[in-house]
């Protein structure tokens, strides 16, 4: 076993056991000796090696280790006063912070946990040495964990599941795969497959987010075992990701545990799992039993359940002088509620605490969550003497009104109470960082009865249980927002929601300052899957030893502060639109923007509109653009026609490049949205064409690209054989657009390369007279290439993209304002003020204009915005 792996980062770093050895007991010399006093190590414990080999070390050298997040802890430290602190640093591992012990610790003593859904509260779990190591070894056997398995890190090591995983691996002689992520993040996913992982633990929550990404239906060849405890999983999603691991070869083992059994108190065999989706299995090891049917919630052969074994921990300590407790029960009364069958097999009905009494009736709140989950609802129901409180995921297809009123009438029935006694709320429910559901957020959600209505109490909640239950409704809002919508589908991607290339400047500047730094292609992404990066980011970049300022975004919203990354097509949009509008002032020359924009405009449509998988698909979204582009440009072209006669009947129907008098000019102001507008229909059109489709499906990039190289045909031809302001036309512009949505697509550098060539042809003669502006429109092109994100002070951010998003309206109403007054500096100034405040008027209302033309239909977890 020497030679064999046992910790692994996902950066490459290994360690034998060999190696683990030698700096565990290199790191323990750096604490100080036991002989003169056992101290209370304060361990922040993070998937790295360095933290894993502090904790192990604080172990090895006989001290007691307070294992915490790494963040959350101040009601923990203060209580607990530790008397030396993990840094995380190798090179200095330990801060000791008082020369002598300050607590009388009991010999056994060897570690402390929070319990789960007690986070940050001073009750901790005492448990021994020999806890730890018998708990271990027990999971390894009804596991089956050899030396040959791999685990990798998928849950937090200060939870007690996750802290098992690492346990029953190491005492197994296997190893683990040390990584801070999501199930979400597909880098977890190459870690799994790339260094072969055979184990990964889970709780109900991961295993839905898994099954609704899709990762559990890939292959994943080295996976042999997905372990899920933390939770009760529904036997229909039991069934279903039992079936998963049939078709690509892994099984799936249900657990029930509690921290202060150490961690695992039951297993069911994965052979059994299939037939007995509705149990937890059978006692691990040397640990055993029985159920207590004289307590007064047991009815129908169900008790509570009470454990016996070496897994029962010492007892708890709420103040530091139960530190030197020594063992204080000989069973561990679990509170829950569970039957034990014929085969022997473990089935939980419910928790001893899940009964409320209302105007004298009690009430099983188990009972009622059951029979709203019978009904195709998930629930979390709650409750005191004053009713029942029900939090209810939406319903795909379904309005929340509907959904909330099944809802009260279900709960009403299998309460006894009736509907009166039932307040309802239709939301995400919330979940701690351990993926369990948060029970006082829901709580606080279905009493304040609208999401934000309890917004104090939630983040009171948030700070004291680790998580944020309104992270996923702050994202709601600002899409819905943005979106003008009523309703958001998070399963839905911002694109499939209604999102385009006009809506997405805003969008990512809010979903940033919620979420951080916005992934790469984030508009293609469910919205859920945003909030859980969001999420995870947050617990990732928590600074260490402390409680983050502001909540689990708290670190963002400093950092924020400073630098931050905008988009390159955001930040061009807000460019060129200062430099049209201050060219036409004649404040400086610097011509080329609006043709940088039509590049732009074809570099946002490839990622927005035409990403849609059918053609119904793309001209939807093109439908849906188009309306916010021609609503705000017909009704400025239809005011100029009837007060001034600026305009013409063929300016108000975005023809005037037909019909219009292209060769000098004749109100050929609004020349870039009858352009943008006849592109946009004319790619979505050649999309349409059912081999093109195929093609654009298989390989986008060649498509966007060909159509660029066909289109420097009539851009040559046209501007060989006539002159005017032909150089504003669809034709002898559609290269632009085309180039533009191929650069959004090209994914490797030779096709970045290979892109900017082709605009490099169409773009160097474009004006025959003005290299300057040929330069400035292919540096455009150039950036969208090469540049795909450019850092800048986070106080300009706000104003690049309110320029950016009003772009459209300064480019439309700039021409009025200009004829207004003289002065190039106040001109310009004016109708950049004048364009930001028509876009905020008229925003919503074209928003709303733009849902006649529908996206996606939803499908589930849509959440009202209030």
């Amino acid at each position: 076993m020497v030679g064999r792996p046992a910790l692994l980062s996902a950066s490459g770093d290994l360690l034998t056991y060999e190696q683990l050895h030698a700096r565990v007991a290199d790191v323990a010399r750096r604490l100080p000796d036991a002989a003169d006093g056992r101290r209370l190590v304060h361990l922040p414990l993070r998937a790295d090696l360095e933290s894993v080999t502090a904790y192990l070390a604080t172990l090895e050298a006989g001290h007691v280790a307070l294992v915490t997040a790494d963040a959350r802890t101040a009601g923990i430290v203060e209580r607990y006063r530790p008397d030396v602190t993990a840094t995380g640093d190798p090179a200095d591992p330990f801060e000791v912070i008082s020369p002598a012990p300050r607590h009388l610790l009991h010999p056994d003593l060897a570690l402390l946990l929070s319990t789960s859904g007690s986070t940050g509260s001073p009750k901790l779990v005492r448990l021994s040495r020999h806890n730890v190591v018998s708990n271990a070894t027990a999971i390894a056997e009804a596991l089956r964990i050899t030396a040959a398995d791999r685990a990798v890190t998928s849950l937090p090591l200060h939870y007690c599941f996750g802290l098992s995983v690492l346990h029953s691996h190491l005492v197994a002689g296997a190893s683990v795969v040390l990584h801070e992520g999501s199930v979400l993040d597909e880098t977890l996913w190459d870690t799994v497959d790339d260094l072969g992982v055979t184990t990964l633990a889970a709780v109900p929550h991961m295993v839905e987010l898994m099954e609704s990404a899709g990762v559990l239906a890939r292959p994943h060849p080295s996976l042999r075992l997905l372990a899920q405890a933390g939770g009760r999983m529904s036997p229909d999603r039991v069934v279903r990701t039992a079936a998963l691991g049939r078709e690509h070869g892994w099984e799936l083992a249900v657990m029930y545990g509690q921290t202060e059994a150490t961690a695992r108190i039951c297993v069911l065999d994965p052979a059994l799992v299939a037939e007995n989706p509705d149990a937890v299995g059978r006692p691990v090891a040397g640990t055993s039993l029985h159920l207590d049917l004289t307590v007064p919630e047991a009815a129908d052969g169900a008790g509570e359940v009470v454990v016996r074994g070496p897994g029962v921990m010492m007892g708890y300590a709420e103040h530091p002088d139960d530190l030197a407790l020594g063992p204080m029960l000989s069973e561990l009364r679990t509170g829950d509620l569970g039957r034990v069958g014929p085969d022997g097999l473990l089935r939980l009905v419910g928790r001893r605490s899940g009964f409320v009494k209302v105007m004298g009736l009690r009430v099983d709140l188990a009972t009622v969550e059951g029979a709203l989950e019978s009904a195709g609802l998930t629930a979390c129901v709650g409750g005191d003497d004053t009713g029942v409180t029900v939090a209810v995921e939406p319903e795909a297809g379904v309005s929340t009104v509907e959904t909330a009123g099944r809802a009260r009438r279900l709960a009403g029935e299998a309460s006894g109470l009736g509907p009166a006694a039932v307040a309802v709320a239709v939301v995400e429910l919330p979940r701690l960082d351990n993926g369990k559901v948060d029970r006082l957020g829901c709580a606080a959600l279905a009493r304040g009865g609208s999401p934000e209505a309890c917004e104090e109490t939630r983040l009171r909640t948030a700070e004291s249980m680790g998580a944020s239950p309104t992270l996923a409704v702050r994202v709601a809002r600002a899409v819905c927002d943005v979106l003008g919508l009523d309703a958001i589908d998070l399963d839905r991607t911002f694109v499939q929601a209604g999102g385009d290339s006009l809506s997405h400047v805003q969008a990512s500047v809010r979903l940033e300052g919620l979420l951080g730094p916005l992934p790469r292609g984030w508009h293609h992404r469910p919205l859920a899957e945003l909030v859980e990066v969001g999420r995870s980011r947050a617990r990732s970049a928590e600074p260490a030893g402390g409680a983050r300022p502001g909540g689990p975004l708290g670190w963002w919203r400093q950092r924020r502060r400073g630098w931050r990354s905008v988009e390159t097509s955001v930040l061009l949009r807000a460019i060129a639109v200062v430099i049209i509008c201050g060219s036409h002032a004649d404040l400086f020359r610097i011509l080329g923007g609006a043709h940088t924009l039509l590049a732009v405009a074809g570099f946002n449509a490839a990622r927005f509109g035409l990403s849609m998988a059918t053609a119904r698909g793309r001209w939807r979204a093109a439908g849906r653009t188009l309306v916010g582009v021609a609503v705000p440009t017909m009704a400025v072209a239809l005011v100029g026609l009837v007060t001034q006669q600026r305009y013409g009947w063929a300016n108000v129907a975005l023809a005037n490049w037909m019909v219009g008098d292209v060769t000098y000019g004749f109100r050929n102001e609004l020349w870039f949205v009858d352009a943008l507008v006849a592109s946009t229909l004319l790619m979505t059109a050649v999309l349409s064409v059912p081999a093109l489709s195929r093609a654009w499906r298989r390989d986008p990039w060649v498509v966007a690209a060909a159509a660029a190289v066909l289109a420097l045909v009539p851009r040559f031809v046209i501007l060989h054989l006539g002159e005017g302001v032909l150089r504003g036309i669809m034709p002898t512009t559609f290269w632009l657009f085309a180039v533009g949505a191929a650069v959004a697509l090209a994914d490797t550098r030779r096709r970045r390369l290979l892109t900017v060539a082709v605009a490099v042809v169409g773009g160097a003669t474009y004006f025959p007279d003005d290299p300057v502006r040929n330069a400035t429109v292919l540096a455009g092109v150039a950036a969208l290439a090469f540049m795909p994100e450019v850092r800048l002070p986070g106080r300009w951010v706000p104003v690049i993209g309110v320029l950016a998003a009003a772009s459209l309206y300064v480019y439309l109403v700039q021409f009025q304002i200009l004829d207004l007054i003289s002065a190039p500096l106040g001109a310009t100034a004016v109708a950049i003020a004048a364009g930001c405040l028509l876009w905020r008027l008229a925003d919503r209302p074209v928003r709303r204009l733009q849902d006649l033309v529908p996206p996606l239909e939803p499908t589930k977890r849509t959440i009202t915005c209030p």
